[in-house]
């Protein structure tokens, strides 16, 4: 009986010992659970933001400060204000503290290269969104809308929406030397000379880049075929403030235009206001980008916003933050990544601008 006794207690210290191993060991996973979700959370992120002049750069600005701190990282913007000096001083700022990780729009497409040298050498990614740095620039990747694909659908919608009327248009563009500027307005005349040609898609693109090349180098520029002109560039910095005195520089010597082409929403918007104050009428207006609300509600409502393409800051900050996460946590590198990364190119027309529209959206 004893020997049966002590046989059992025997088994109950063995059983014991075994639970307060796995107790223990289970504490143990659970600690070091604990550890990685703090070192995930421990991700510094700085963003080298160009400006604040223009609603689409608040809403981005504020689309990646959420999507940051959604993952328990730590965010930080700081404001270049259009001033390449003012760049590179922030993005050494981000070096020199350390940041994990720095997103950049940069200002001008080759003056941010040593900057982004400059972090790469310190081991910190890059991750360049919307305005694309020069192809030289050590980033992981460019994340943006589609520029030249977005600017072709609208252009397309804008041959059509003309029929057999000639195309008498002026241009509004952003910032000089702006490879996002180039690839836009590329995409319009693109889009516009294959639907009114009949030409293939290959054949618009090599055309437009010539038609590009002859606005920059004259200030204007026709297409005999497509009877599609382009009588006057103007320059709105991206602002509704900016856009609304470069449309009055071009009516000046432009009464007759039927057509503004914009690369942005918000520069039309001030192009309207121009247009009003002159008391002309009839003038139709499309977009490359943004998808702004206050151009998707003039396009739901038909009146002569014709169209403009998707450049969403929530879909640019979820890109751009998925990539993020592959890099810090995953390990992956510019390797793993095309040197751009698009968003889905999308054309709103009064088809569908209504389905989008939110007033109470940021942008």
């Amino acid at each position: 009986m004893k020997g049966k006794m002590k046989k059992l207690l025997s088994i109950l210290v063995m059983a014991a010992m075994v639970l307060a191993l796995a107790g223990c060991s289970k504490g143990g996973d659970s600690k070091d659970d604990s550890a990685d979700k703090e070192t995930k959370k421990s991700f510094k992120v700085g963003y080298a933001n160009k400006t604040l002049n223009n609603p689409y750069f608040v809403a981005l600005d504020a689309a990646l400060k959420e999507d940051v701190e959604a993952l328990g990282w730590e965010y930080a913007s700081l404001n270049a204000d259009e001033n390449i000096d003012k760049e590179m001083e922030n993005m050494e700022t981000f070096v020199s503290q350390g940041y994990d990780l720095i997103i950049i729009n940069p200002i001008d497409s080759e003056a941010c290269l040593q900057s982004i040298s400059n972090a790469a050498n310190a081991g910190i990614p890059v991750i360049a969104v919307d305005n694309a740095p020069d192809s030289s620039a050590e980033c992981v990747t460019i994340v943006c809308s589609d520029n030249e694909r977005n600017g072709r659908a609208v252009g397309l919608y804008v041959g059509e929406s003309f029929a057999e009327e000639p195309i008498i248009s002026v241009l509004l563009s952003g910032v000089k030397g702006a490879v996002v500027s180039q690839e836009r307005r590329t995409g319009l005349i693109c889009g516009i000379i294959e639907q009114r040609t009949g030409c293939s898609e290959d054949d618009a693109w090599k055309q437009a880049r010539e038609m590009e090349q002859t606005l920059i180098d004259t200030g204007k520029a026709y297409h005999e075929e497509a009877d599609f002109a382009i009588n006057g560039q103007g320059w709105g910095n991206w602002t509704a403030d900016e856009g609304l005195p470069a449309m009055e520089d071009l009516l000046v010597a432009n009464k007759n235009i039927n057509l503004v082409l914009g690369e942005n929403d918000n520069m039309l918007l001030g192009a309207m206001t121009a247009i009003e104050n002159a008391g002309m009428s009839g003038i139709k207006l499309a977009a490359a980008a943004d998808g702004q609300k206050e151009a998707l509600k003039l396009i739901a409502d038909g009146t002569d916003y014709l169209a403009t393409g998707d450049n969403s800051p929530t879909t640019v900050s979820a890109m751009t933050l998925e990539i993020a996460v592959d890099v810090l946590e995953n390990g992956k590198t510019a390797d793993d990544y095309e040197e751009v990364t698009r968003t889905p190119p999308l054309c709103y027309t009064v088809d569908n601008a209504g389905e989008y529209y939110n007033a109470d959206a940021a942008f």
